[in-house]
């Protein structure tokens, strides 16, 4: 046998020993820890609760865990449940509150007085009842109107790149891409805004 094989036993004992040793410094510490994000975690609902269920921070300083958690599940129980919304209904709530935020931002926008009568317009006919928002009924519009759409569509690009030979023609063209002029105002449906 060599030397080195009667050793082997005897390192892994000390590794083990080592090993649990180091396991009971560990194990308070670990626990000191675990505690203190405990009490951390207590102290922080304290201070979310009381103001909820309408008590004073100052006079319920000392309050033990199990009252802090008891409140707080008395809290949370006595919350109204709000009914469960179909999708439908959860979608036009959110429509209307974008419309509001829309109407709120557009005095700040640098739109011309015309676009944004316009935007205005769109925004009081949409936020009115009687009107589903565009993107619930599109669907059902456009089985009968997309024969009309398309020759829209083929009107305004054979419009458009009418303008484009033109200019290029006349020698703007050399300027290059960033100086093309946008299509302008385009006539549209009354009940359908529009951004150009």
């Amino acid at each position: 046998m060599s030397p080195s094989q009667p050793l082997a036993p005897r390192a892994t004992v000390a590794q083990r020993k080592q090993a649990n040793e180091l396991r009971k410094t560990l194990k308070p510490l670990l626990e000191k820890r675990r505690r203190a994000r405990i009490n951390d975690s207590l102290n922080h609902l304290k201070s979310l609760i009381l103001p909820l269920v309408g008590k004073d921070n100052a006079r319920y300083s000392k309050l033990e865990k199990a009252d802090i958690l008891e409140m707080t599940v008395r809290f949370l129980r006595d919350l109204p449940s709000s009914p469960v919304k179909d999708a439908t209904e959860s979608y036009r709530e959110g429509y209307k509150a974008c419309l509001q935020r829309v109407s709120a931002l557009l005095p700040k926008t640098s739109l011309d007085q015309g676009a944004c009568q316009r935007v205005q317009d769109f925004v009081q006919q949409s936020m009115s009842s009687s009107v589903t928002p565009t993107c619930l009924n599109c669907c059902a519009q456009s089985s009968r109107t997309l024969p009309q759409i398309q020759q829209k569509l083929l009107s305004l690009k054979s419009s458009f790149s009418s303008r484009l030979e033109i200019q290029a023609r006349s020698g703007s063209g050399s300027a290059g891409p960033q100086s093309r002029a946008q299509p302008g105002p385009q006539p549209a449906n009354v009940g359908m805004w529009r951004p150009w």
